[in-house]
């Protein structure tokens, strides 16, 4: 199968979603890449493709994404804001800088992990039937709706 960046970070947006912070909404994309491609390649090219202080969240269930993203944000000089953790899934808050406020690089080698906080998410997508399996009419086991209907 070929692929170019740029129709993978077109397909990566399309399944973006908004997540409401203190500071306002924010997209949050979950990070994928085919086989042999490093997952932080695609995530040059989201920021590439953002305007300088944009914040964007990245979710990856990678183990090795969050050594990544340091990295990465030390390199090029990004703010890497927030680092949560859910389960096996991370969540990365990145704020995008301009060329001319980049934070300056460190010696990679005396890198310490950000922190991770401990966090948890809750989907609030609007279902005029939560208690039914999405495309399905079979009933989940032991379940009801919340609200009868009048």
């Amino acid at each position: 199968m070929e692929f170019s960046l740029s129709k993978l970070v077109r397909y990566l947006i399309r399944k973006a979603r908004l997540v409401r912070k203190d500071t306002g909404a924010v997209v949050e994309v979950d990070v994928e890449a085919p086989v042999m491609v490093p997952k932080v390649c695609v995530v040059r090219a989201l920021v590439d493709r953002m305007i300088p202080g944009q914040q964007i969240i990245l979710r990856s269930t990678d183990l090795e994404m969050p050594w990544e993203m340091q990295h990465f944000c030390n390199m090029l000089g990004h703010e890497l804001m927030d680092v949560g953790r859910e389960d096996d899934t991370y969540f990365f808050t990145l704020r995008v800088r301009g060329d001319e406020d980049r934070l300056p690089s460190q010696d990679p080698f005396q890198l310490d992990l950000s922190p991770q906080s401990m966090i948890r998410t809750v989907d609030i997508t609007p279902n005029r039937e939560p208690w039914r399996l999405q495309g399905s009419s079979r009933l989940l086991p032991a379940s009801r709706p919340a609200l009868k209907a009048k």
